[in-house]
């Protein structure tokens, strides 16, 4: 009953912004203090860094590939990862024996991020993180070249700063890349100027990659494969619905193999911020495979001859394939009315867009592979792109240079503690039990009018 109650007063917070505001405060100045109070008593590791991805939930993007890339050149070091579920992370993603996994609102995911050297993370921590002067944060965002906006720039925003914009450095892959980081975060450099991590294993285009990735998938080489990527509805997240597929894909699959007489399969992959993909209404089909729960998108990507997407940055990424990309926009206006605003309107861009099917139906059938190739040179002008393909080792080699930098006076000295009961005053006294304390206080002082407003 407690669980629910909990969530009933989450939303109702939501819902009334001032509430939220001195709610955010106070569990603000809890972790800062947590932080804060290790800190002064433990000083910084220098050879601990502290990861994290898409706000605590997976292993994988920009982050995992820095992560890989640094325990190759300097494996002394000591890697930590937060996640909000330890268990399920571990079930779900491949996370190797040199990384340790700490839940995160524990007492240690606080002594480690209070103490450590670097921070590595790709979504934005908005307004409660405050770090020492002498830590780094490595901002490397799971954007780059995008359609919608964000950070700052989003109108239904809830917080007043982010710590994204006094991060230490940022990644980025184009001069689009670089604008909306100052427009959305503030955020005034420097750059590491060479790309995103992720997309190296596109702009390498290393065949093994590719067979690799089949493999795991079970898909046949002379199968040709298209990407149906479309991106949330905040709309949808608001009222705890799925994004329901409004485009016949079999009919797409049909058009394709009509097209280039080839056999072709959908990998259907829903947003990781959504609640899936509603697919009840299509045919069940062998063409039709769900990759939602796949652990990394930048190999769906690899992989894919086609992408269909909407508004999301992932269709900037596959540009660098020089793959026929097509966007399906039937919602457009209500889009932009009912859940974001965009800072580019994909009708505005040299990509090829389609209001409606048979207007991508058509597009398909004039596609041909010089066609496309030309496209993707047209878009990734259009955002000023440089990706390298050595962002990843640019950034894992910036790491060192600031680790190498302070000299190890207690190596991993945190390294071995198993639980923050094993000699460390981790966090205020009581903190857990405060928290619980202020949300059960203020549900019950609240009544049954939360219920009802849920």
């Amino acid at each position: 009953m407690l669980n629910k109650q909990k969530q009933a007063f989450r939303l109702y917070c939501k819902q009334h912004k001032h509430l939220y505001r001195i709610f955010s405060q106070w569990f603000e100045r809890r972790k800062n203090r947590a932080m804060r109070d290790n800190r002064a008593q433990w000083g910084i590791d220098n050879d601990l860094v502290v990861f994290s991805s898409y706000n605590m939930r997976s292993y994988n993007d920009n982050p995992k590939y820095i992560c890989e890339a640094l325990h190759e050149m300097r494996p002394q070091t000591s890697l930590v990862w937060l996640f909000k579920d330890v268990a399920a992370a571990k079930a779900k993603y491949d996370i190797p024996d040199y990384v340790r996994c700490v839940e995160w609102k524990t007492p240690m995911s606080f002594l480690f991020l209070g103490c450590a050297r670097v921070i590595v993370d790709n979504w934005q921590k908005y307004d409660w993180l405050r770090l020492g002067r002498e830590q780094t944060y490595l901002y490397s965002p799971h954007h780059d070249r995008v359609f919608k906006h964000g950070g700052f720039t989003k109108k239904d925003r809830l917080y007043n700063r982010m710590v994204e914009s006094h991060a230490s450095a940022a990644t980025t892959g184009s001069d689009f890349g670089k604008r909306f980081l100052r427009m959305a975060y503030h955020f005034k450099g420097p750059y590491l100027d060479v790309g995103l991590p992720r997309n190296d294993i596109l702009v390498r285009n290393d065949p093994s990659d590719e067979m690799r990735i089949r493999e795991k998938l079970n898909i046949e080489p002379k199968t040709k494969i298209l990407l149906f990527a479309p991106t949330y509805r905040d709309l949808n997240q608001r009222e705890e619905r799925r994004e329901t597929v409004t485009l016949d894909l079999l009919h797409v699959l049909d058009v394709l193999e009509e097209t280039t007489r080839e056999r072709w399969v959908c990998l259907v992959r829903a947003h990781y911020l959504s609640l899936g993909l509603n697919m009840e209404h299509l045919p069940k089909s062998l063409r039709l495979r769900d990759m939602t729960d796949y652990p990394e998108m930048a190999e769906l990507l690899r992989v894919a001859d086609a992408m269909i997407s909407d508004y999301s940055c992932a269709a900037g990424d596959f540009a660098l394939r020089g793959k026929p990309i097509w966007l399906y926009v039937a919602d457009i206006d209500e889009y932009i009315k009912y859940s974001r605003k965009l800072c580019v309107n994909p009708l505005d861009t040299p990509y090829w867009c389609a209001r409606t099917p048979a207007e991508l139906d058509a597009l398909i059938r004039q596609t041909t592979p010089e066609k496309a190739r030309e496209n993707c040179g047209q878009v990734l002008n259009y955002y000023g792109t440089h990706e390298t393909g050595k962002a990843t080792e640019t950034a894992a080699g910036y790491i060192c240079e600031i680790l190498d930098k302070h000299p190890v006076i207690r190596p991993n000295r945190f390294w071995n503690r198993e639980s923050e009961d094993d000699g460390f005053p981790a966090t205020p006294k009581g903190f857990h039990n405060a928290i619980e304390r202020c949300l059960e206080c203020t549900i019950a002082s609240q009544g049954n009018s939360l219920m009802k407003e849920k």
